[in-house]
């Protein structure tokens, strides 16, 4: 495509306009709670095709299928009472919302979203605008509407930015309110784990299902069994490096030496103030909450990400958060964006 994609208001006339470009196999952005995600058609295979061909994304990474409500997920998921019992008790809680399950997947689920794999990633987003053009277009594989291995979009510029050229329509649902991909869930086997840390931590579902949820440890998945498993992920262009507590401990002259240009993200305004005002100058320096609310930081992360990354820096450097709640999220999407460098 040589124009830039429309960039399409939240009215009905858009919504009946996505909805007929997925019926004829195209791939268009779509908002989420999370991310922007790139949708096409479940039962559509060339559309499917697609999506890895314009994300140039490698075909061993599955994708997440995307469901209205639990009658829907039941259709394609082959699982036992006991199993869609956990299930439902979790949607009651978390669904709608940023919770994807890993069940064992009926046949009629192309092999091409579960790469090849016997289970299907299946959620119900919250976000009104996806679940209006669910309710039109049916179940809709989607994943980050970003190239394969970049800062995941949670803006309709942001994908316009980075894949513009390449998708014909985004629908526009504003800013992401959890600004980081959805927490996946594995209830394929005896034994229950999270894959992707996400908002919904493995002790809130453990609290609801009355059941040990093994929480998530990082580890490198060469043949993942769910997207956001591979050890680079989520990275800028510009060379990011992380720290705990101080810019000093992996830069130390950042403070004194007027010609580095590097950019540091501090979590908060507060934590960043006593270390700026010792200097007496400002630098280039960015915080991701006023006063280090991990809500706030996730849903701020991406977006100051490529910010950045369009100013020319040498490199970011960027602190990472305490390993609690949603901050265990940030810590991962953090870490694997810098595992490029």
């Amino acid at each position: 495509m040589s124009e830039l994609a429309e960039i399409l208001e939240p009215t009905e006339d858009s919504i009946v306009k996505i909805v007929a470009a997925l019926s004829l196999g195209d791939v268009v952005a779509l908002p989420t709670e999370t991310v922007y995600g790139l949708a096409a058609i479940v039962g559509d295979g060339t559309a499917l095709r697609k999506i890895f061909e314009v994300k140039a994304r490698p075909l061993l990474d599955p994708l997440i299928v995307h469901v209205l409500n639990l009658p829907s997920l039941r259709d394609l998921v082959d699982v036992d009472e006991k199993c869609f019992d956990r299930v439902r008790l979790l949607a009651d809680a978390f669904c709608p919302g940023p919770l994807t399950f890993v069940l064992k997947k009926k046949k009629s689920v192309p092999d091409i979203i579960s790469a090849g794999k016997k289970t299907v990633a299946i959620r119900m987003p919250s976000h009104p605008i996806f679940r209006e053009v669910l309710r039109r277009s049916g179940p809709l594989a989607a994943p980050s509407a970003n190239p394969f291995g970049y800062v995941s979009p949670t803006r309709a510029e942001h994908v316009r930015t980075s894949m513009g050229d390449k998708i014909s329509h985004i629908l526009d649902g504003g800013p992401c309110e959890v600004g980081v991909e959805s927490t996946i869930l594995d209830l394929s086997g005896k034994r229950f784990s999270i894959l992707r840390p996400g908002a919904i931590t493995a002790e809130m579902i453990g609290n609801v299902l009355g059941e040990e949820v093994e929480p998530y440890r990082p580890f490198v998945a060469a043949d993942p069994s769910a997207p956001g498993m591979l050890k680079q992920h989520y990275s800028p262009h510009t060379k990011l490096r992380l720290f705990q507590k101080s810019v000093k401990e992996i830069i130390p002259d950042f403070w004194e030496n007027s010609t580095q240009n590097s950019a540091a993200i501090y979590l908060s305004r507060k934590e960043m103030e006593p270390q700026r005002m010792a200097i007496g100058k400002e630098k280039h320096i960015f915080w991701l909450s006023e006063d280090g609310n991990l809500n706030e930081i996730a849903r701020n992360m991406f977006a100051l990400l490529r910010q950045l990354d369009t100013m020319q820096f040498d490199s970011i450097c960027c602190q990472v958060p305490k390993k609690d709640g949603i901050g265990i999220a940030v810590g991962d999407r953090l870490s694997r964006a810098a595992a490029k460098f």
